[in-house]
């Protein structure tokens, strides 16, 4: 496929989406075999992470990395836990992400970037599994990573929910680790992060967060999505203010259907 055809599918103007017509059973074998996180959820809340589920099958542009072939159960997996984050949400939140494309594994990430410290750089050579690309640019992530991340949430690590955190926090046009809020509401996000965030970066560890939080303010937000719906009841006990504001945000209580 010529560039200017791949760039045109993900900006929503090219042909209609190839897993549009997934049999709905074939959404459910997948959701029920990949997806942990979807088996806590209530008659009502199942059925909402359905539909949400097929509307990001069929609204988003998904492609496999070159060399590798994209499934239908890559495709739903990524979906069913993208749409895990949006159960309480407009789904307009998603509007920066336009495409996902998918890798077999880890790639390789060269050059300066932040570092594990606040106000640090490193220039090692580093595993990515997933990248969220500023704006509208497409999604990367691996599959490898997120199989294992989908089928075992008490890792506390789940790369499609950091990612798809990462373009959340994009939407209102800003990319700041404070997710599109308005108002009291700002204020009590950034004061509780700003509080939350400051605290592990000097404590240098914590039980809850894992260490790539530090790195800045924008992957707090990620790594702490991440937490709310992998942990929710360590993050409850160890960071009650947070999990609120996380709570309040997400309009979800992921601690009360994980017992």
């Amino acid at each position: 496929m010529k560039f200017t055809e791949r760039l045109a599918r993900f900006l929503g103007g090219g042909q209609r989406n190839a897993w549009a017509d997934l049999e709905p059973d074939v959404v459910r074998t997948v959701v029920r075999k990949n997806v942990a996180l979807a088996g806590h959820l209530d008659a009502e809340l199942a059925a909402r992470h359905f539909s949400l589920t097929q509307q990001l099958v069929e609204d988003k542009q998904w492609e496999a990395a070159a060399g590798f072939e994209l499934t239908a159960e890559m495709v739903v997996t990524i979906a069913a836990n993208a749409a895990i984050l949006i159960l309480g949400l407009d789904p307009w939140v998603y509007r920066m992400v336009k495409g996902v494309i998918v890798h077999p594994s880890s790639t390789v990430s060269h050059g300066l970037r932040s570092g594990p410290g606040a106000g640090t750089v490193s220039d090692e050579s580093m595993a990515v599994v997933g990248v969220a690309t500023p704006n509208s640019g497409p999604m990367t992530l691996s599959w490898d990573a997120v199989l294992s991340d989908s089928r075992h949430p008490a890792s506390g690590q789940n790369v499609v929910i950091h990612e798809f955190a990462h373009k959340i926090d994009m939407s209102d046009g800003y990319t700041d680790g404070i997710p599109p809020v308005r108002g009291a509401e700002m204020e009590h996000w950034a004061a509780v992060v700003a509080d939350e965030y400051e605290h592990t970066r000097a404590r240098h560890s914590d039980r809850v967060l894992r260490r790539y939080a530090w790195t800045n303010r924008v992957e707090f937000f990620a790594v702490a999505a991440e937490a709310f719906f992998c942990q929710p009841t360590q993050l409850q006990d160890g960071k009650p203010e947070l999990y609120g504001a996380l709570a309040d945000f997400f309009a979800q209580d992921p601690a009360a259907r994980s017992h």
